[in-house]
């Protein structure tokens, strides 16, 4: 399994190469998962005689239709990396390579958890404009039926297989690209996390992710740990859904404001969140700012260098195997 993970390191997708990547997940990912649901749901008496419904196919399964949705992507990576690795001039860059500056893992945990509730509260107004998708609406509402199925697939699939594809292959990948090392970091985070947006094929998830996205890319960037990404997205996917298990009574489509409203009779601590998650978010991007490495080197590919020819400078050959 090792060795399967490790051939992803060779795969740098650029710009093409990225949106091949995110339509394979979308359309390959998106039909064999239906066709391995529907055979489910067959299975499992999901559906009545004659009918197909959504409810039906998703019931008790969403995590099985997002691990044959994501699991394709995976492979196409895998894939591609394995012929990438055939080629002795193309260099490895590792999806994770921690460089947590003055930082520890406890304090970047703890740090990292308060920026990610804090921009989720920052966001929260602009969610709440944007209408529910009603596929979201039959997931919440199954929280409670099948609150295992939902946390593996929302709070542990889903953060794991997304950073590995957004972060950690094609952001990767476009942070390897020569040039201005500012210009070059700075658009492969929009474009990773303009991809994350459009992956999710809807506006009330496309524009909050896309924001997310951005942060959660310069995070990686500049500590270049794939883990802490996942944390991050862990901690945003699980809050939602620690919502729902604590309010079980509260309607899917209810905004935050209408919850608290329902709750205190006002808005005020809401608005008192708000303004929490405002603070928390500014000063967690300045300490991270401050304390992580400004200019990680880390994503820069390692020269190779022909078998056939004299070490350069004194130095050995590079070995991408030993990378």
């Amino acid at each position: 399994m090792s060795k399967f993970f490790q051939k992803s390191k060779y795969y740098k997708p650029q710009f093409g190469g990225s949106l091949l990547l995110i339509l394979v997940l979308i359309l390959g990912g998106g039909i064999f998962s239906g066709i391995v649901a529907v055979i489910a749901a067959a299975i499992s008496g999901g559906l009545s005689a004659g009918e197909v419904s959504t409810e039906g196919i998703m019931s008790g399964k969403l995590s099985l239709i997002y691990f044959t949705q994501m699991i394709i992507p995976v492979l196409f990576i895998w894939l591609m990396g394995h012929v990438k690795s055939q080629n002795p001039m193309e260099a490895p860059v590792k999806v994770n390579d921690p460089h947590l500056g003055k930082f520890n893992w406890l304090t970047l945990g703890i740090l990292l958890m308060f920026l990610t509730l804090g921009m989720a509260w920052v966001l929260d107004p602009v969610t709440s404009l944007l209408p529910m998708p009603d596929s979201f609406k039959q997931m919440y509402e199954s929280i409670s039926s099948s609150p295992v199925d939902t946390l593996l697939s929302v709070a542990i699939m889903a953060p794991i297989f997304e950073e590995f594809v957004l972060r950690g292959t094609i952001e990767r990948g476009l942070l390897t690209r020569k040039g201005d090392s500012r210009k070059t970091a700075a658009v492969a985070i929009l474009w990773s996390a303009f991809l994350f947006g459009l992956m999710h094929m809807n506006l009330w998830q496309a524009i909050p992710a896309f924001i997310i996205g951005c942060l959660l890319g310069w995070v990686y960037y500049r500590s270049h740990s794939i883990w802490a990404v996942i944390f991050m997205h862990f901690v945003n996917n699980f809050s939602s859904i620690a919502v729902f298990w604590a309010l079980p009574e509260t309607d899917a489509d209810a905004t935050s404001r209408e919850i608290f409203n329902n709750l205190t009779g006002s808005d005020t601590f809401y608005w008192i969140l708000f303004g929490s998650g405002a603070v928390i978010t500014i000063v967690g991007i300045w300490l991270l700012n401050k304390y992580l490495p400004k200019n990680p080197q880390s994503f820069k590919p390692k020269e190779v260098f022909m078998a056939n020819q004299p070490p350069f400078n004194g130095q050995q050959p590079f070995n991408p195997e030993q990378s």
